[in-house]
């Protein structure tokens, strides 16, 4: 057999094997015993004076072994020492979490499962098994998915090696005399110990996150809620309320999540993020409290879905803040009443934004000549086709990131807003002065404009005045150089409103909470 300091592999032979033997083929057997393989000296856990003993394996005492599993296929085994304090008779198995962290790193990397999840008293999951996790989990609350995997890959394990003892049977044939024995069951032969379930593997996960036995010694849970309280912010930050997340949360009522407030600064890193009873200033004013007493949380704007309301508690917590109107949320309030199966829907919301702000004219002239000469995508664009483009949702997606938005003054987007509405409303009472130039659906006969339109634009143009940002056009983008090898060789702009970067922190949010 082969073997290392601490581990034994079963080995294949050159001829046809029995199906017990055949069965275990491969699969890899575990001796943890720190005194034995590393001579390590194990203080106790509970005295902190004793030097640990080995008192007998599993093994010995049960005649049972230790899965752990893997996507691999069929699980690791072990013989796990059990060990005895002689000071205070603490006993504690030698794959335990807490004491695999107190162990050097060559020694501990050995058993190949993270600390913070070895806290399971039947089995464990392999640093595979958790890699997995770490990227499923996230996204995938359930863990159903990593169960399946589970079980699916000791069912394949199985279905390979049923085909390789026949082939070798076959192979051998000459040298065997009768029928093969038949192979090992699957049930309660070649399998003998089962993965955990979806439940057991999600409540495993969530030990995990806050099991402070590490090798640094917190917990993940703690590490990212530190790292949330070092964001600072020097320019502008975005505060919001969403209340989609909590519409699944699990015990929703006993906590009393009404809604989810948070906020992020001009970077797009999240600096708070609290659950709250309510939207009222009191419910989310003790978050507010702790970032102002961060030394490098110093802002100078503001952007929010509300403002100017609750102006003055802002005033009162940052001296000075100038505060603003999210664009996207001001842009959000319109868009939202059309109706989005009309044929002209892309085309209204293209010709909305114009409204509202314009593209640098630097940057823009520089995107048109990139497009005409070909250089940016590697095809010559007609000014007609850059028309055409313009109104659809490609011109957005593909170069939104070479232009940077400049904010129109109150008085020339609340009168462009007037034409807007004009231009594609289906009926009016002033066919004289605001004459109505819009058209139905073709195909469905419906109008663009619902009933509440008209009172969001006119809602919209009153808060016109808190729309502009409140620092320079270069203060509000970070600049990405291009490339010495780029053939366009066109500045890449990051915004630092926040907006999008929040929206997107929502989303990911309402995710997680949906398939909780």
């Amino acid at each position: 057999m082969s073997y290392s300091r601490h581990c034994m592999t079963v080995p294949p032979t050159n001829n046809h094997m029995g199906p017990q033997y055949h069965s275990i083929v491969g699969q890899k057997l575990l001796y943890v015993d720190w005194i034995k393989m590393y001579s390590l000296e194990v203080q106790c856990l509970c005295c902190n004076r004793g030097i640990l003993k080995n008192d007998r394996t599993n093994y010995s005492k049960n005649k049972i072994l230790f899965p752990i599993f893997v996507m691999e296929g069929p699980p690791l085994w072990c013989m796990i020492q059990s060990m005895v304090c002689p000071c205070c008779k603490f006993r504690v198995n030698a794959n335990n979490g807490e004491l695999l962290c107190s162990l050097p790193a060559y020694a501990r990397q050995a058993y190949p499962v993270e600390t913070k999840y070895a806290i399971n008293k039947h089995s464990h999951l392999g640093i595979s098994v958790m890699d997995m996790m770490d990227l499923l989990m996230p996204i995938y609350r359930k863990g159903d998915l990593i169960s399946r995997l589970l079980f699916n890959a000791i069912n394949r394990s199985y279905l390979r090696r049923l085909e390789d003892y026949y082939a070798s049977y076959m192979l051998h044939k000459k040298e065997s005399t009768g029928e093969p024995q038949p192979y090992v069951d699957k049930e309660g032969g070649y399998v003998t110990s089962y993965p955990p379930l979806g439940d057991t593997i999600r409540d495993a996960y969530d030990a995990g996150a806050s099991n402070a036995n590490t090798p640094w010694k917190i917990s993940d849970h703690g590490r990212h809620t530190r790292e949330i309280q070092s964001v600072g912010c020097s320019l502008v930050f975005t505060q919001d309320h969403t209340h989609e997340v909590t519409k699944n949360y699990f015990e929703k009522k006993g906590l009393g999540a009404v809604a989810l407030w948070d906020c992020a600064n001009e970077s797009g890193e999240i600096s708070s993020a609290v659950l709250v009873p309510s939207t009222k200033t009191i419910h989310f004013a003790h978050a507010v409290g702790g970032l102002t007493r961060r030394p490098s949380f110093k802002p100078t704007g503001m952007y929010s879905d509300t403002w100017p309301n609750k102006a003055a508690f802002w005033d009162l917590m940052f001296k000075g803040l100038e505060g603003r109107l999210g664009l996207f949320h001001y842009i959000q309030r319109m868009t939202k009443t059309l109706k989005k199966r009309h044929v002209d829907h892309y085309l209204a919301i293209s010709r909305l934004t114009n409204c509202i702000y314009h593209y640098h004219v630097a940057n823009y002239n520089n995107l048109l000549k990139a497009l005409k000469e070909g250089t940016l995508s590697g095809c010559k664009y007609s000014d007609s086709e850059i028309n055409d483009m313009k109104n659809t949702r490609i011109f957005k997606q593909r170069y939104d990131k070479y232009l940077r938005k400049e904010i129109r003054p109150a008085h020339i987007i609340c009168n462009m807003l007037d034409d807007w509405f004009d231009s594609f409303k289906c009926s009016t009472s002033d066919q004289e002065q605001h004459p109505a130039r819009g058209r139905k659906d073709p195909i469905t006969g419906e109008t663009l404009f619902a009933s509440e339109t008209k009172e969001a634009v006119q809602e919209c143009k009153k808060k016109a005045a808190y729309l502009q940002d409140p620092l320079t056009l270069d203060q509000m983008y970070d600049v990405i150089q291009p490339s010495p090898n780029s053939t366009h060789q066109l500045n890449e702009y990051l915004s630092r409103r926040g907006e999008s970067c929040l929206e997107s922190f929502h989303l990911t949010w309402l995710i997680l909470a949906t398939v909780v």
